[in-house]
């Protein structure tokens, strides 16, 4: 029987080590290439090319990231918690139904010196991983480069985001990154500029699961939206069994209006059960690993 994410299991059994582990020698290299994307970005494919030495990025990250939150999420996928997850402010989207909108769309001011966060996190001894999230870590790849420079023992690390980088963003992270938990939100173009203002995200997003699936494990998250099930659900599901079919799927039912979305009729409601068990069904018959569907299905069944 497949088992996903194999290589993370061996890990926390002691039996492997992790990608930061194997590839420390890189670090210093990767650092300073990181460095200079600071004085012309070109992290996400917005390729803003500020100076955030001087200025705010579009994504509204600075030089100096500013950490939202820094603590242990038992509220992510069940073989991942404990998470000690890093919360980054800023987002280069601007999703109208975003749930850390408070988070995302805000630049915040509390800087931590990147071997002081690095204290923090070593001295969580119970945390299976450290997760890097938002917003959206993308801005802060400089930042949590050096963190993990001073980083000690052998803790997978976790890439949570919505996978709008460039090439040579991603480049800087496949070294030391041991799980993808990836955000693959829409199925076309069309959607993704109507609700999170951002242009060619299926080409992009597509290109960089694939990238992460062939040097890393992959979880693909994907929040089922109310109407959806055709332009978005399916097509992301037939992506993912035709281009990454052991990649782990979590198909996710707990989207509510949230944000702005109250200015898009067609999202002012939660989405159905029948909606849902359609998306169940379908993942399925593509022959997918669902992961944590018995919760899912329990959640669902709830409501």
């Amino acid at each position: 029987m497949f088992v996903p994410l194999e290589k993370y299991r061996a890990i926390l059994a002691g039996k492997k080590r992790t990608k930061l582990q194997e590839n420390r020698d890189e670090l210093d290299t990767k650092i300073s290439e990181a460095q200079k994307h600071l004085e012309h970005c070109n992290l996400c494919e917005w390729r803003c090319g500020v100076n955030r030495h001087q200025s705010l990025g579009r994504c509204g990250v600075s030089d100096k990231p500013s950490i939202a939150s820094v603590f242990l999420h038992f509220g992510e996928e069940s073989i991942l918690v404990p998470s000690l997850t890093v919360f980054f402010h800023g987002c280069n989207f601007k999703c109208v139904f975003c749930q850390n909108w408070d988070i995302s769309q805000n630049s915040g001011n509390q800087y931590v010196p990147p071997d002081v966060l690095a204290r923090i996190l070593n001295s969580h001894k119970k945390a299976k991983n450290i997760n890097w999230v938002g917003g959206e870590p993308t801005p802060s790849i400089p930042y949590m480069l050096q963190v993990m420079k001073h980083i000690h023992g052998n803790i997978p690390q976790i890439w949570n985001s919505n996978m709008y980088l460039t090439p040579e963003a991603m480049g800087l992270i496949l070294p030391f990154i041991d799980v993808y938990l990836t955000d693959f939100k829409y199925g076309n173009d069309e959607c993704a500029y109507k609700y999170s203002k951002i242009r060619n995200y299926f080409s992009v997003v597509s290109r960089n699961h694939k990238m992460a699936y062939d040097h890393g494990e992959i979880i693909v998250r994907h929040l089922i939206l109310p109407g959806h099930l055709e332009c978005c659900t399916y097509q992301v599901i037939d992506w993912v069994a035709d281009n990454i079919p052991d990649a782990a799927l979590n198909l996710m039912a707990q989207y509510r209006p949230e944000y702005k979305a109250y200015d898009y009729p067609e999202l002012r409601r939660r989405i159905t059960k029948d909606e849902y068990m359609a998306a169940y069904r379908y993942a399925k018959r593509r022959g997918l690993y669902l992961i944590d569907e018995q919760i899912w299905l329990e959640y669902i069944n709830s409501l």
